[in-house]
């Protein structure tokens, strides 16, 4: 007989399913979740997020590159205080050994001053003459009057009332009383009566002057310089000579030896080389004859002959006062009173 079925329970079959099914959706929910969760979502927010922070960064590049460049200037500046700093302690410490070196130079010329100031006062008590101005006003180092025989020349040609030709020129038209009057003249008068004062009173004395002539000043060609009366004479006369025509030295030397051939000190007072005396070459002579002039290269040789023809043994001493245009009259005149043992001065336009 046929096996009955059993009915089948339909709650327990639906159960299953509605669990299974329940279970799978969780599964799906889990899989969504997850899949939106590491899986980014770019929004505009954060794009603009991203752009504000590479602003910020760039930014921030700047702002370094700034603070680096501030911080290079601050360092370049601080070197160069710093090197300032050093350049006025330098200076200051220069300053201070240039004031103190002022200081002691000072003290030395204060010391000179009243050194030359005693000389002075004791070189004006025992002079030959009177004459004005005291200290360094009437006072040349270098140069001193010595000798047992003196002789003094003065040059007295027309060149010594002027510093240039032109100012020569300008004043041949004065009359005498203006001539003796010129500022060199007098200078140069003043130089002679600086030299006369300082003659030894143990010294035998012979004054000339000379431009294309010469002559004796004085009493007597020989005079003892302790003897006030022919120091004075020689002073007079000399007060009394007006400058004029050229220079011949060798005329001037003649009369100096003629009148005292025994002179051991020569003192020459001039401006210039000679312009005049013997022993040119004939083209000199014929140049100076025609142009009434004579060229810087014949005045050269006129005055190597001069010394050629001066008495040897001698000591020559020259006080330059020099004229504008001759330039070799320094140099030549220093050589001569180099070889001789003399002195060679060419002092400042206020002296003495």
């Amino acid at each position: 007989m046929p096996k009955a079925r059993k009915p089948v329970d339909g709650f327990n079959l639906a159960f299953l399913d509605v669990m299974a099914c329940g279970l799978g959706a969780v599964i799906l929910i889990f899989i969504l979740v997850d899949f939106n969760a590491f899986t980014p979502t770019p929004t505009d927010e954060k794009e603009r997020l991203e752009q504000e922070l590479a602003a910020a960064q760039t930014e921030q590049q700047q702002l370094k590159k700034s603070i680096d460049e501030v911080n290079d200037k601050i360092a370049l500046e601080s070197a160069k205080q710093d090197d300032v700093e050093q350049a006025q302690k330098d200076s200051t410490q220069d300053q201070s050994k240039l004031l103190q070196d002022m200081s002691t130079e000072m003290a030395v010329v204060a010391d000179l001053e009243n050194q030359l100031a005693a000389l002075s006062k004791e070189v004006e008590k025992s002079a030959n003459i009177q004459m004005q101005g005291t200290g360094e006003q009437n006072y040349i180092t270098g140069l001193k009057i010595e000798g047992s025989d003196i002789g003094i020349l003065v040059d007295k040609s027309a060149s010594m009332m002027g510093d240039n030709l032109l100012d020569v020129l300008s004043k041949l038209a004065l009359s005498d009383g203006q001539k003796v009057s010129t500022p060199k003249w007098v200078r140069t008068k003043r130089v002679a009566q600086w030299m006369l004062a300082r003659v030894p009173q143990t010294s035998r004395l012979s004054v000339v002057t000379f431009s294309d002539t010469a002559e004796t000043l004085g009493i007597r060609k020989i005079i003892s310089a302790k003897v006030s009366g022919s120091m004075n004479a020689i002073v007079k006369d000399l007060g009394a000579v007006v400058p004029s025509g050229g220079t011949n030295l060798q005329e001037g030397l003649n009369v100096l030896f003629d009148a005292n051939p025994n002179i051991t000190d020569v003192y020459i007072v001039t401006d210039g080389l000679p312009t005049q005396g013997d022993g040119l070459p004939l083209s000199c002579r014929n140049f100076i004859s025609s142009k009434k002039s004579i060229s810087s290269d014949c005045r050269k040789a006129l005055f190597v002959e001069t010394v050629k023809r001066a008495k040897k043994g001698v000591h020559y001493n020259v006080i330059l006062l020099p004229i504008e245009g001759d330039p070799f009259a320094t140099p030549m005149y220093w050589e001569w009173t180099r070889v001789t043992s003399g002195t060679f001065l060419s002092p400042a336009p206020e002296w003495p």
